[in-house]
């Protein structure tokens, strides 16, 4: 097969595309095999190796580091040969373009860039492990940065204070946390990193804006910054794409503060952990502060870096509980004071006794009274909230049925039986069933591991390494994704 024309190679990996094809059914999604595979082409083939070459070094760096035996496998089945198989960029020159700043080039030419470097072309990493050097990466001079303007603070919105932040004993200690932060934004070596988690709904983005809002009132001078873990991921994609990681470092490392919400969802992508790694460190040496909330605490954040979850716990972890009856009531009443909203004592108590699982729901029943008081020109009475708001007065399953009904579900959804979701079958779509239904339970309902052990027959650590084995499989698979999407509708319908 050596010096082989091109024909020759656009028909060897006709057979190639078609075999990566068929082996990644199951793997991952149409759209996400478009997206990496699209453009990869056969470049190279003799007796002992075939070279495949993708334009786009994003797209490299992910199919090294998710799909390289797939792809492997793949080439050898189809060429039905042992040979080598290597993977590389050949798309347009890594060079900076005479646009970039001078700092970017200089970054280049001094090869400070490691994470700009571990996605080049010609960089020779092995993607058998994270490909990045953590040496190089800490030390980078920042001083290269100089010429790039600094961030403004963003993503801050100036609604939620402390002060209108409702206290109880379900969330005070994170309300003094988060005052301490206030108070000391140079990072406090104890509440650096500050880490928020809770179920949704129980004011931890408050909490988070609340605290910028406080810093930037006495320290105007100070850069914060506010994100949504999903955003600080496309924007990271997107600066990769259009080589600007100078620019990226330079908005995330000379911040003085930095917060990201619902940090969860960095689990399962290994990019974003990596840069995130690398920011965090570099703030906490520079004795910048951190600021992050999540709805679940570090450990059980099976798919996230261990090393990131040490730096979490170095810091203060820190919860926020459902509210307390008297808390429900007090933000009954200040929701309705701000809303200008005239509500009877009785309704406060009766709302306050069964609106019981968070403050959003608290405030969208308020709101919806409000209006529908407003339109009718009707006053506020019992009988008209029992009426106009029946969805919230729903009683909630007990939790045994609320497990059978997942567990029914997902046997439904499966082809499968109950029985076969308990029991011991390693059969591929009973073990999917059965991964699907613990995933579904800690989601729905929030129990232990321990707890879902017990009601599925197994032990502690056989539930962690299921669950966290269908959190990596999310994260890839946008079809799995799909799924248990409408498995939760269909439980919470039923």
């Amino acid at each position: 097969m050596n010096g082989i024309s091109n024909e020759e190679l656009n028909m060897f990996w006709k057979s190639i595309y078609e075999t990566l094809k068929d082996k990644a059914v199951g793997v991952m999604s149409s759209h996400a095999f478009d997206t990496w595979f699209s453009d990869l082409h056969l470049a190279y083939l003799d007796e002992n190796k075939a070279v495949l070459a993708t334009p786009k070094a994003l797209a490299r760096s992910v199919i090294m580091k998710r799909y390289e035996k797939l792809v492997t496998d793949s080439v050898r089945e189809a060429l039905d040969s042992d040979c080598t198989v290597e993977l590389i960029c050949d798309g347009p020159s890594q060079e900076a373009p005479a646009h970039e700043s001078v700092a970017y080039k200089e970054l280049k030419d001094t090869k400070h860039d490691a994470f700009e470097d571990r996605f080049s072309s010609d960089s020779g990493e092995d993607f058998s492990g994270d490909g990045f050097s953590e040496d190089s990466a800490n030390s980078v001079d920042y001083s290269l940065y100089s010429d790039i303007a600094m961030p403004k603070s963003s993503g801050i919105n100036p609604a939620y204070t402390f002060d209108t932040f409702v206290v109880g004993s379900s969330n005070q200690m994170a309300y003094s946390c988060c005052k301490a932060v206030a108070d000391d934004p140079h990072g406090s070596r104890t509440f650096n990193p500050l880490f928020i988690y809770g179920p949704s709904g129980l004011g931890k983005t408050h909490l988070m804006y609340a605290i910028a809002n406080e810093v930037l009132k006495k320290h105007p001078d100070l850069t914060v910054i506010c994100t949504k873990s999903e955003d600080f991921l496309n924007e990271l994609l997107d600066c990769m794409s259009k080589k600007k990681m100078a620019e990226f470092k330079a908005k995330y490392r000379r911040v003085d503060m930095l917060m990201i919400d619902d940090i969860q969802f960095i689990s399962g992508k290994p990019s974003t952990q990596l840069e995130f790694f690398h920011t965090f460190d570099a703030l906490i040496e520079a004795n910048k502060q951190i600021v992050v909330t999540s709805d679940r605490p570090p450990k059980e954040m099976y798919t996230l870096e261990e090393r990131i979850k040490t730096r979490f716990t170095q810091g203060m972890i820190i919860d926020v509980q459902p509210p307390e009856y008297e808390l429900r009531l007090a933000i009954l009443r200040k929701k309705a004071e701000k809303g200008n909203i005239s509500i009877p004592t009785d309704v406060i108590t009766f709302l306050a006794e069964r609106l019981n699982s968070n403050v959003r729901e608290i405030e969208g029943a308020i709101k919806k009274i409000g209006a529908v008081s407003f339109l009718s020109g009707k006053p506020i009475t019992l009988e008209m909230v029992k009426s106009s708001i029946p969805e919230y007065f729903r009683e909630n399953k007990p939790v045994a049925e609320t497990v059978d009904t997942i567990l029914e579900v997902t046997a439904r959804k499966y082809d499968v039986t109950v029985e076969e979701i308990l029991g011991k079958s390693r059969v591929k779509n009973i073990k999917t069933a059965r991964n699907m239904a613990m995933y579904v339970i800690k989601t729905v309902l929030g129990l232990s591991l321990p707890a879902i052990g017990r009601m599925m027959n197994r032990d502690y650590s056989t539930v962690h390494s299921n669950i966290a084995s269908i959190e990596k499989e999310i994260s890839i698979d946008d079809k799995l994704s799909s799924e248990i999407q409408e498995i939760i509708a269909e439980v919470k319908n039923s």
